[in-house]
């Protein structure tokens, strides 16, 4: 994840604020938290994503600006305020904000697979965005797979990582507040 990505996020944020359609940034997760979520799911977060949580803690933008509305972030101790009403229908309140209880409630409940981890909420009822974690590239990264909890199967690659992830959701929802309100 790149500084200008961080910008981004930062523009948007602004942004939403200005149209009274405001996101939710959970703040920093701090290094421990990262580090207990990793082995509690068996992997190793590539840089992109540990970067993300590290600054942001997970992300969440009104459902119908973006494919991914909710980035899914770590439990760092604190309760997030206003809970998480976009996602309240999919997950009971606390597992739509953590990596942790969302994946392993996923693997549990629709036999997602182990080498997946549920890093993004997709803006059509349980379409899941997954680390796929069997497939790292050479610098960390891994790809990122849609789940489609309806049918219990993978469907597509979709980016391929998180940072592209991020950066191309974040893009599309900035280009799209630059156009005029009719």
């Amino acid at each position: 994840m790149t500084s200008d990505t961080i910008e981004l996020v930062e523009r948007v944020r602004r942004r939403l604020k200005e149209h009274e359609n405001p996101c939710k940034i959970a703040g920093p997760a701090p290094e421990s938290a990262i580090s207990e979520a990793e082995a509690a799911l068996g992997c190793t977060f590539p840089p992109s994503y540990r970067t993300f949580l590290r600054t942001f803690g997970g992300i969440m933008i009104p459902p119908h600006l973006g494919i991914v509305h909710d980035f899914v972030g770590v439990a760092n101790g604190q309760p997030e305020a206003g809970g998480s009403p976009a996602t309240a229908a999919e997950a009971p309140p606390g597992d739509a904000t953590d990596v942790v209880r969302r994946t392993l409630r996923a693997r549990a409940e629709r036999k997602l697979g182990d080498h997946l981890v549920v890093v993004g909420i997709g803006a059509q009822h349980q379409e899941w965005f997954c680390l796929d974690v069997s497939k790292p590239t050479s610098t960390g990264e891994y790809p990122v797979l849609m789940f489609d909890a309806r049918d219990n199967a993978l469907d597509q690659q979709f980016y391929e990582d998180f940072g592209q992830m991020l950066e191309e959701v974040m893009g599309f929802v900035a280009d799209n507040l630059e156009q005029p309100l009719d």
